[in-house]
């Protein structure tokens, strides 16, 4: 595995990140500190040293909520999402540290986000409101890619997708977004076109928007991007399955979907997702 190294970064964001071999997405925790605090240097893992470093294939943006706004020292969520391609040495993936550094640039002369739900869902997982702060993460998502301060879409998936992992947590998928989602994928059965698959992969962004916990849409919802050359988006909706099954042979499927996804042998992908 890569594992990158924290590092003092603008905007006092340390990034502990933990980087996967060989479906190259990156994982992080994150904590605040000052920015004069001090970091160890990285230190290479044991063995030869890589051949090549990893590096960002592909970013997502970040959150803001309006307090996050206003605090000079505020971390926020960053490169959880991205994806990398990994180290290699003699050309196969391997393990390796790396530091990375984000440069955060909060849009401070935006118009607030009105109501902010951004705070609102926080403020409800601080309080243990589990089911409103399900309804206020939908809100937020909603907004996401639309609102300047909303730059990452898949932190809130995710944190909607482990809110509802909660028995009970979770409300019933709406009957005309399942209706939507399983006659995209029964034409997905049929028809492996790219146009037909990006037209059925925007179907599901709908339903996912309005019922963004239902965990087969997301990997029907993979098929469809993996079969329209949105492998990026693929590896993204795969990772959400995983996180809102519990089914090991399920587990398993996503976990071979994605290391073929990693190879970019997108038929083979495709072909396990869409069952």
């Amino acid at each position: 595995m890569n594992r990158p190294c924290p590092r003092p970064l603008p905007a006092a964001l340390v990034l502990l990140a933990l980087l996967l071999v060989p479906a190259a997405d990156a994982r992080i925790t994150y904590k605040q500190t000052s920015p004069q605090a001090a970091t160890a240097p990285c230190e290479p893992l044991p063995g030869p040293a890589p051949d090549a470093a990893p590096r960002p294939r592909d970013r997502v943006g970040l959150n803001f909520s309006a307090e996050m706004l206003t605090s000079p020292d505020s971390a926020v969520d960053a490169v959880h999402w991205w994806q990398f391609e990994p180290a290699r040495r003699n050309g196969r993936p391997v393990a390796a540290r790396v530091s990375i550094a984000v440069t955060v640039h909060p849009p401070v002369d935006a118009d607030p986000l009105t109501p902010d739900v951004l705070g609102m869902a926080l403020q409800a997982e601080a309080a243990n409101d589990p089911r409103g702060a399900l309804d206020a993460w939908t809100g937020t998502l909603a907004r996401a890619g639309v609102h300047p301060t909303l730059g990452n879409e898949w932190v809130i998936r995710e944190r909607i997708l482990r809110l509802a992992a909660a028995p009970g947590a979770a409300p019933a998928v709406p009957g005309e977004a399942m209706d939507t989602a399983r006659g995209a994928h029964n034409r997905m059965q049929r028809d492996l076109s790219r146009a037909t698959n990006a037209d059925l992969a925007h179907a599901l962004d709908q339903v996912l928007l309005e019922a963004p916990w239902f965990a087969d849409a997301y990997r029907w919802r993979a098929s469809a991007r993996a079969a329209s050359g949105q492998r990026a988006g693929a590896i993204r909706d795969v990772l959400c399955y995983q996180i809102a099954t519990t089914d090991s042979a399920k587990l398993a499927l996503a976990e071979r979907a994605l290391t073929e996804l990693a190879k970019g042998d997108t038929l083979s992908a495709l072909t396990l997702l869409k069952q």
